[in-house]
């Protein structure tokens, strides 16, 4: 095994692609598997630690991938939850359901609403923030925005899905 200031580095080029692939198993998304993975070799490089051996450090890699992906997922949820508010709040969801179902929902709007809501109501963006993304005036990217909920609170409705 190397030093703990080499440890990162070395993880790194022994269990990156692993890392990336068990990412991308739990999250189903190349950009955010790519991220999770980094974010865990970058902190084995800020706060280096020892290992008994290589399979100790592979253990370790795949934990620290799993839980970021597991947290990664519960941000996302509350997201979805904290937007989906004035769902609630119009009386069409009343009880509890499934967050998996409203994110499938999105994905499957009409470009231009499906990026737009993605970007708002999943990743937390401001109308500002995907207008200047997507290089559209903010006035658009809120009417899109406006009627990709629409067409969410229809799919909802139409589906039964319930929150």
């Amino acid at each position: 095994m190397l030093s703990k200031e080499n440890i990162a580095l070395y993880a790194f080029r022994k269990y990156g692609d692993t890392a990336l692939q068990a990412a991308f198993c739990c999250l189903g998304n190349q950009a955010d598997a790519e991220d999770v993975a980094q974010d865990v070799f970058f902190a084995l490089h800020r706060h280096p630690r020892e290992f008994n051996d290589d399979e100790h450090l592979k253990a370790y890699i795949l934990r620290a991938v799993i839980n970021r992906c597991n947290n990664l997922h519960r941000k996302l949820k509350r997201r979805i939850r904290l937007s989906l508010d004035q769902l609630k709040e119009s009386e069409l969801i009343d009880r509890e359901g499934s967050i998996d179902d409203i994110i499938r929902m999105i994905k499957a709007l009409p470009a231009p609403y499906n990026a737009v809501v993605y970007l708002h109501d999943c990743e937390g963006y401001t109308i500002r923030e995907i207008a200047k993304m997507l290089g559209k005036k903010e006035n658009t990217v809120s009417s899109q925005l406006r009627r990709g909920h629409e067409k969410l609170r229809m799919e909802i409705t139409d589906s039964g899905v319930l929150l």
